[in-house]
């Protein structure tokens, strides 16, 4: 087949992904889902434009290549340690248990064979970290409890996910039923087989890896850096793949070996296209499975279906939550977020049908379920906020008991001291890159817009020991002071010595003279006030805690560039700042 024949079904492509993605990005604000209806809309069970899926498919699987190699990246050492009890505690046991019982369900209730029950039973444990985490970023709630919560649980997922794709590639390769016994032997033969191969990757990784990276640097040649990204990926994906394994899984160690280099930002940044671009061709594919007219010949059944998902993951990850000592209000938002289907489901389900290891009447239900329950994961976030402000009111109102409750598993962190305009800058950047932070301020309106915001702001007094310790300052990475009463300033820098004499604490001062009494109490950084000096306060902190120089720079002007659109609404000290820049 010649280069001509591939160029319509390409245009058709493009076409259908830019028009219904952007359309259904202003209503339901995840670009994913729109990737989604647009291949429903052009396959075979829609429109019917585009008939042969299979090709497309095989080009697609490469954007979930490079999804679990984005995940490795992003997976630093230091956020895991930082978040391990809700990752290992809360996530482990919610994939589980849900795995679990749903696995049990299939099986006995409607006597599917045991191996299809298993992957049935991983793929709708899963909630979509694509569509979840866009939903926190974009209402700024990845800072406050509950979206820590959340984004551990599905770190977890990810990680699970990995072992899900051997689970899968083992499965496929088993002629007839097994029984439990064999499924464990085989699993546990493939894991050893995994580690070594694993290990050895790891080992050469690390041998390998900066040395050929910093050539490579040398030459200054953005195209060679991208080939050597794509190299990595595809060589590692390739072993993988040869010793029995997938190629996911490579490219996930991939990820992993890159994320403690100095060089993880610019090839996230050099990556990103390409996995968007093939991620967006994987949801178009799978959309073109989906067949909308066994929804309505089977309207009440699948619908049933869906609300028992919905209804029992919200149950299972509600109850964990509050088994792990987590406020119903923060328990109902958590849970009714992660209720929903995942985009780790159809990468689980579609090599499981191709292998003929579900009945072929199963498959379409599934994808219909998973889709539809995506489609339904902003409405459930409204949902879990309508429902935390109802019961919020009823929850304790003792400010100690509150700030403990919801710092506690905090790790890490930078502590903010005072939420005015520079705390809020500060406060912002961080929640950009998904840096945990806990502020306190002693004054109520500001305390309280922050809590609208579901920041965590509270009210407390700077001057005091007992409030440092029960924000975990003892436990931070930072302590920032932006405060605007010098004496308070003062006294806060002595405090913090005395009690936590290896915390950094960064400061602005009024002057010269207020500089240097601050230095002498103990503080690390001082700078002096204005709007730019306020985003540099903010990038130290960053640079602080492991971001990359690039990746600050780049946080700080996107947000430089933000407030200066919004200078017409700023109060006149700011607009007089951005005048200066």
């Amino acid at each position: 087949m010649n280069l001509q024949s591939y160029i319509p079904d390409t245009l058709i492509f493009l076409g259908a992904a830019i028009l219904v993605v952007t359309l259904v990005k202003r209503v339901l604000k995840s670009p994913f889902l729109g990737y989604l209806l647009a291949g429903l809309l052009i396959g075979p069970f829609g429109l019917n434009i585009i008939k042969e899926v299979s090709q497309t498919r095989h080009l697609a699987e490469f954007g979930v290549v490079f999804l679990l190699f984005t995940i490795g990246l992003e997976l630093s050492w230091e956020r895991l340690v930082s978040l391990r009890r809700y990752v290992f505690g809360l996530g482990a046991s919610q994939v589980f248990i849900t795995s679990t019982v749903i696995a049990l369900i299939v099986n006995f209730g409607f006597n599917l064979p045991l191996e299809a029950s298993i992957i049935i039973g991983a793929g709708l444990s899963l909630s979509s970290t694509a569509v979840v985490v866009q939903i926190l970023s974009e209402r700024g709630d990845l800072a406050c409890r509950y979206g820590r919560v959340s984004f551990s649980i599905l770190l977890f997922q990810d990680l699970a996910v990995v072992l899900f794709l051997v689970l899968v590639n083992l499965l496929a390769h088993e002629e007839g039923e097994i029984s439990t016994r064999q499924l464990l032997i085989a699993l546990g033969v493939s894991v050893i087989k995994g580690i070594v191969v694993l290990v050895a990757i790891g080992f050469l990784g690390r041998v390998l890896l900066r040395p050929v990276y910093r050539f490579v640097a040398t030459t200054k040649n953005s195209e060679l850096f991208v080939a050597m990204t794509l190299l990595l990926i595809l060589f590692t994906g390739y072993a993988t793949n040869y010793a029995g394994l997938s190629m996911e899984l490579g490219a996930f160690l991939a990820g992993l070996l890159l994320a403690e280099t100095e060089y993880r930002h610019q090839v996230e940044s050099d990556i990103h296209p390409f996995r968007g671009l093939l991620l967006g061709l994987f949801f178009m594919s799978m959309g073109m499975g989906i067949d909308v007219r066994l929804l309505w010949d089977n309207l009440l059944v699948i619908s049933g279906l869906l609300m028992s998902l919905l209804f029992g993951k919200f149950l299972i990850v509600f109850l964990l939550s509050k088994f792990f000592k987590l406020w119903w209000s923060t328990s109902l938002r958590i849970g009714l977020l992660l209720s929903a289907g995942g985009e780790f489901a159809f990468v689980l389900f579609s090599p499981s049908a191709a292998s003929n290891l579900f009945p072929p009447n199963v498959v379409p239900i599934l994808y219909l379920i998973v889709a539809i329950s995506m489609a339904l994961t902003p409405l459930l976030g409204y949902l879990g906020k309508l429902l935390s402000n109802f019961v919020s009111p009823f929850e304790p109102k003792n400010n100690a008991i509150t700030i403990q409750e919801e710092t506690r598993d905090l790790t890490s962190h930078v502590v903010i001291v005072g939420f005015g305009r520079i705390g809020n800058i500060i406060a912002r950047l961080l929640n950009d890159q998904m840096i945990p932070f806990v502020a306190i301020d002693m004054n109520m309106a500001r305390v309280s817009e922050g809590r609208k915001l579901n920041l965590p702001v509270f009210f407390g007094d700077a001057r005091r020991a007992e409030i440092f310790h029960a924000i975990g300052v003892g436990r931070a990475k930072a302590v920032v002071l932006t405060l605007d009463q010098p004496g308070t300033v003062s006294r806060a820098v002595m405090t913090l010595k005395r009690n936590f004499p290896k915390i950094p604490i960064f400061v602005r001062a009024h002057d010269n003279e207020h500089a240097e009494k601050l230095k002498k109490a103990g503080a690390v950084v001082v700078v002096p006030e204005m709007l730019e000096p306020s985003l540099q306060l903010g990038s130290q902190i960053l640079l602080l805690t492991g971001i990359a120089k690039d990746q600050v720079n780049k946080s700080v002007e996107t947000l430089r560039n933000k407030i200066s659109e919004q200078a017409p609404s700023l109060p006149v000290e700011i607009k007089d700042d951005l005048k200066l820049l």
